[in-house]
């Protein structure tokens, strides 16, 4: 799955630059291609995005979007603590 969101649809910080926006949507894209298990895929998206915090990437509406994206891509309903709580896909 490829992911194309924009600043708007990440609700990031108006100021982040394209090219963070474009890092985070193509390593999601390869974690989303690449996994099989929604809970891990979080687990390392929420990981690799806490390197962008000063953009708000650990903030809680970017946390929603990236769970949301994933459950889309595994036709899952994992929440956005899945990963703190060992929720099964």
């Amino acid at each position: 799955m490829l992911v194309t969101l924009k600043r708007s649809e990440w609700h990031c910080y108006i100021d982040t630059p394209d090219g963070v926006i474009g890092t985070i949507n193509g390593y999601f894209s390869r974690l989303l291609f690449d996994g099989t298990n929604p809970v891990e895929v979080q687990r390392e998206i929420y990981k690799f995005a806490d390197m962008f915090s000063e953009w708000g990437f650990s903030d809680s509406e970017c946390n929603e979007v990236m769970t949301e994206t994933i459950n889309k891509r595994f036709k899952s309903n994992i929440n956005r603590w899945a990963f703190l709580e060992g929720q099964l896909p």
